[in-house]
């Protein structure tokens, strides 16, 4: 009998054994899995966060503006050019003294030439936009010591310029604008416009930047000319803006 109660025991102690060892498998299986789930969790956040630390900031900054923009005045071009800066002369001047663009937009004074903007290059510099819209060269043509030669190499000093210093920053070169037929017959330099407007053509192609044909927005409705006949009223400027958007990255937020 003894023997028996013995016997009993034993394979209960041996069942009791199996069990708890099963037990302790089934744990350790399941502590492995939420591991592994808490690990792969965690490399799926360093990814996400390496994936946003890469992400083009500047496209992301843009498109916040771009929502301010339309939640206040659809007309409002300050916030979608706020990463962008037109580089030029008087007619540029005017997009800043209408108040279309703030000044952290606008690299931009009366009577500059491409080879007098050499010297805007800092003030280009310190803003750090996403993309520079250059427009340039009515002043130049108009100089009596200046050539197609040296308006091209001048221009080639101002792209290089800033290439080297804003290696991010998109560069468009906008064609110069036209004039009135009265400031053709006072004036026959400007004669020379579509010359000048090929050989830039040609100049952004070398430079591998791109060139925005502005000059027939203008020679196509000659009514937004002032009564000088080479600037331009406020209401062209809207015109302008839009031509620049559509024929560059900021056409992507819109």
């Amino acid at each position: 009998m003894y023997e028996k109660i013995k016997l009993f025991l034993n394979k209960k102690r041996f069942l009791f054994i199996v069990i708890s060892g099963v037990v302790i498998i089934l744990a350790l299986i399941i502590i492995f899995q939420i591991i592994a789930s808490d690990k792969a969790q965690l490399n799926e956040g360093v990814n996400v966060l390496v994936s946003l630390e890469t992400r083009d900031l500047y496209t992301m900054e843009e498109r916040i503006d771009i929502m301010k923009r339309k939640a206040v005045d659809p007309g409002d071009y300050s916030a979608l050019f706020g990463s962008s800066v037109v580089f030029g002369d008087s007619i540029a001047e005017g997009l800043g003294l209408y108040g279309f663009l703030d000044s952290t937009s606008l690299v931009a004074v009366m009577g500059k030439s491409t080879e007098t903007s050499l010297e805007d290059v800092p003030k280009l510099v310190n803003l750090s936009p996403r993309n520079v819209f250059f427009e340039l060269g009515l002043n130049d043509i108009s100089h009596p010591y200046s050539t197609l030669e040296s308006y091209i190499s001048s221009y080639e000093k101002l792209i290089d310029s800033v290439r080297s210093q804003l290696p991010n920053t998109q560069i468009y070169i906008c064609s110069i604008f036209p004039v009135t037929d009265t400031v053709l017959q006072d004036e026959p330099e400007f004669s020379q416009i579509e010359t000048y407007n090929a050989a830039l053509i040609e100049m952004a192609k070398q430079k591998n930047v791109t060139y925005i044909d502005t000059y027939t927005l203008l020679k196509n409705n000659p009514q937004y000319h002032t009564e000088d006949g080479i600037h331009v009223i406020r209401e062209f400027y809207p015109m302008w803006l839009d031509l620049l958007v559509n024929n560059s990255d900021l056409k992507k937020l819109l």
